[in-house]
């Protein structure tokens, strides 16, 4: 449970998620060429990479 509100809902891990799936799409975008689309997918995989390892310093630990 959240004791802040959170008005703009920056959830690291959902946007880690939007990020991956604009990664597969940037692969699919025939306006770009095939270097540009592996130039955009790496730039929204880096980002998915740095949301969830914040993600991850987010989430609560678990007691042993």
């Amino acid at each position: 449970m959240r004791n802040q509100l959170d008005i703009f809902d920056h959830d690291p891990a959902r946007l880690a998620k939007a990020n991956r799936d604009a990664a597969e799409h940037a692969l699919t975008d025939v306006q770009f060429s095939h270097k540009v689309r592996q130039e955009r997918a790496a730039h929204y995989t880096a980002e998915a990479e740095r949301l969830e390892a914040l993600a991850a310093l987010c989430s609560p630990t678990q007691a042993a």
